[in-house]
């Protein structure tokens, strides 16, 4: 069965999902022409700025299931990247380039988006806040103390994107914060009012703080030494932004947070993204990552009969809408899982049940049903799709 992966993003057709977010990836344009190579349909260059600052080094902390990083911005001047990097992004290959774009006031933003146009990008994408921005002004300016940005109030922002959306044709996505956790419908319709023809959710969260015990320093550099946080620590907060923004709007959004696996990817899709971007997976794994992950999702879909993302997108908000119609919002009767002929004894289930409900016997997993709460975490664990299945819904 022939399997379609493209998608429609804001009027722009992409060969497939997999989008390179801001990142090393595509700190310059030889680096983005490399990491072409390796599959994705588009990416976001780094942010090109009117005055860009030297990166607070060290930039970069690997922590437990996350990244920190303290960039703000590309280093090289918004000249260059028209004059040199986006012709050489381009070189050998048809990826879409999007550029992401900061300015200090309205004014200077729709400058450069508009000398990003007659450059050659193909979209525009305008960030809102920075979790660690003030980390990053305190270093440049010494002595200067900035409180934590403000994530509630959507109107500079809003003023900032419209200017940058009346000046250019190409499309303009906005970029959310991490920050935007408990409020991100809000900047939902803020963008959307402002004529967002896209979303990216999201950008770090933080920030967030590693430090060396060897030396009690901070692992990165800067005044706190503090970052933002992205990888795998983040995924669940943002799906769940992505699901609630999808509630709300049909503009497509591009999912961004922590995506490290085609299931990671799936599990956007059906949260209701059109796209994903990924960044820190391709820092750690390498570029080839990327590719992994695209061939991760063609076998998926193929395996499971659809014929594009298009018959997955948005599944989980209907899902959620059957539990509402089906009165199964609220679920008390224990149902018992049910252990298939694909147990092969791993272990991984006996070692997680708190209740001591499972025992592995002839390699292969008993569950009491006198012990056994219903809690799901078995299923959820195993390492083998389909060993241990919860019959609390139809479509399990």
């Amino acid at each position: 069965m022939a399997v379609d992966l493209s998608v429609d993003l804001a009027g722009i057709k992409l060969a497939n999902p997999i989008i390179i977010a801001a990142g090393n990836h595509t700190e310059n344009g030889t680096i983005m022409a490399e990491v072409a190579q390796y599959g994705p349909a588009a990416a976001v260059t780094k942010t090109i700025v009117a005055q860009p600052v030297p990166d607070i080094l060290p930039c970069y902390a690997q922590v437990n299931g996350g990244f920190l990083n303290t960039v703000l911005s590309t280093i090289h001047t918004a000249e260059r990247w028209w004059q040199e990097e986006l012709p050489k992004a381009r070189e050998n290959n048809d990826m879409t380039i999007i550029v992401n774009l900061a300015g200090r006031w309205a004014e200077e933003a729709a400058e450069l988006a508009e000398q990003a146009e007659k450059a050659g990008a193909d979209m525009i994408e305008v960030p809102t806040i920075c979790p660690h921005m003030n980390e990053i002004l305190e270093a440049m300016f010494p002595g200067t103390e900035l409180p934590q940005p403000g994530f509630t109030d959507c109107t500079p922002w809003a003023k900032t994107f419209k200017a940058v959306k009346d000046t250019v044709d190409i499309p303009v996505i906005a970029k959310f914060s991490g920050g935007f956790l408990h409020n991100v419908q809000d900047w939902t319709e803020a963008a959307v009012e402002a004529g967002a023809d896209g979303i990216t959710c999201c950008d770090s969260l933080g920030p967030g703080l590693s430090i060396n015990i060897e030396t009690g320093e901070p692992w990165l550099g800067g005044p706190r030494g503090v970052g933002g946080l992205t990888g795998p620590a983040i995924k669940p907060i943002v799906l769940r932004m992505v699901m609630e923004v999808a509630a709300i709007t049909d503009i497509p959004i591009v999912g961004t947070g922590g995506i490290t696996s085609w299931k990671d990817a799936i599990e956007y899709f059906m949260a209701g993204a059109t796209a994903i971007g990924m960044a820190t997976v391709g820092h750690l794994r390498g570029m080839n990552a990327y590719r992994k992950i695209l061939s991760g999702i063609e076998n998926y879909l193929d395996d499971h009969g659809y014929s594009s993302l298009e018959d997955i997108r948005g599944l989980t908000l209907k899902r959620i809408e059957d539990r509402k119609v089906n009165n199964r919002m609220a679920i008390s009767e224990l149902i018992v899982p049910v252990v298939t002929e694909r147990c092969n004894g791993c272990k991984l289930c006996e070692r997680v049940c708190v209740f001591d409900a499972i025992e592995i016997v002839d390699k292969f997993a008993v569950i009491d049903g006198e012990k056994c709460y219903g809690c799901g975490l078995c299923v959820n664990v195993c390492g083998r799709d389909g060993a241990i299945l919860q019959p609390y819904y139809e479509h399990a």
